[in-house]
């Protein structure tokens, strides 16, 4: 009827309202991909430098993150590490570091944006809806998740005397041979503390002097690792038949020929973080290397290539299969481990480290 008014319906408002969403969705995707194109076309040129933890890993990111990121930009990603918490923390409260996009741990990430030492991420470039939220930070974005394994030679321990539990790692008698653990308290205590009978729920706050005590016990025939690539070389070269490694290193040990293999019941989870320093002189390339490195299509090569679970669900879709049992985010692997309690450890960590170093030194 002429003049009458039409009331629309509540599925008609909706639909609008849908519509229009959709378009600010579509012109925000656009605007996003504009400014991406554009900020690459301007990094050509830049030089920026990455720093990781050395060996396959940080070669992994190489090929998998830098070498694409450089290819599309134009610009050159200078290698440095390995990571080291005391020299990272020098470098940002320095206000001017050298190292422009680092690969750190969780409690690096906590403890770094406590204190002020990390530039926010510019979620304009970053696409963080692509992450799974557990692993978007707003100082840090993950990039893989791995865990603290128990780690045996094969052919030492064939099939039927393999080890299982971190109490073997402590099993002198059934596991004879030199162990490896890394040279800091992180994981050592909680793996000693559930090889004493403390479950992994009741683990924190963590019972310190009674881990140590625990790690007495084999302190005279343990190699303290300190690099990544140190605690995969003492297995490929046979000098510790039993001890404590990252899964991916295990893996990458195995491709190589390496007699290795390990359990995964205690498994301890983390998440590597990517952060730009505070004062990063690179900081719009930075964030740029960020986007690169959180594309499934990436992150699916690099776990591929070691076997870090990456934080972009879409990845799982390009993963060979042959890897997930080596994945501490395989729903089996999962449920046999944990996470590390990083707040914790944020809050302890200085602390534990002056112990640790003065247990070291005692006899």
């Amino acid at each position: 009827m002429t003049g009458s008014l039409i009331r629309p319906t509540r599925r008609a408002l909706l639909g609008a309202a849908a519509a229009l969403g959709a378009g600010a969705t579509a012109r925000t995707a656009r605007a996003q991909s504009l400014r991406g194109t554009t900020l690459a076309q301007s990094l050509r040129g830049t030089m920026l430098v990455f720093a990781s933890w050395g060996g396959a890993y940080q070669e992994a990111q190489k090929v998998c993150y830098c070498d694409p990121f450089a290819a599309e930009t134009g610009a050159r990603v200078v290698q440095d590490g390995p990571m080291n918490a005391a020299r990272f923390r020098t470098m940002a409260e320095s206000g001017a570091p050298d190292w422009d996009v680092v690969d750190v741990t969780i409690n690096t990430l906590f403890s770094g944006a406590h204190d002020g030492l990390l530039e926010k991420i510019d979620t304009t470039v970053v696409d963080t809806s692509r992450i799974a939220p557990q692993f978007v930070h707003e100082y840090g974005i993950g990039c893989i998740a791995w865990s603290y394994n128990l780690a045996y030679n094969t052919r030492t321990f064939p099939a039927a005397r393999r080890p299982t539990t971190w109490a073997d790692l402590f099993d002198m008698r059934q596991f004879p041979g030199k162990r490896t653990m890394l040279d800091q308290p992180v994981a050592n205590l909680e793996a000693a503390l559930m090889a004493d009978g403390v479950a992994a729920a009741d683990l924190y706050p963590l019972d310190v002097e009674r881990a140590l005590r625990k790690i007495d016990t084999i302190k005279a025939q343990t190699i303290f690792w300190t690099t990544n690539s140190q605690s995969q070389q003492l297995f490929v070269d046979e000098e510790v038949s039993i001890g404590i490694i990252l899964n991916g290193r295990a893996y990458d040990a195995s491709k190589k020929g390496a007699e290795i293999g390990i359990a995964w019941e205690g498994n301890i989870q983390s998440v590597d973080y990517l952060v730009v320093p505070r004062g990063s002189r690179n900081r719009a390339a930075a964030m740029k290397l960020i986007e690169v490195m959180t594309r499934a299509e990436n992150q699916a090569r690099l776990a591929n290539m070691i076997a870090y679970a990456p934080t972009n669900p879409a990845a799982f879709a390009s993963i060979d299969p042959a890897i997930s049992p080596w994945l501490s985010t395989s729903p089996e692997n999962t449920r046999r481990g944990f996470v590390i309690n990083a707040e914790w450890w944020r809050q302890n960590e200085r602390r534990l480290m002056e112990r640790w170093a003065a247990w070291k030194l005692a006899r």
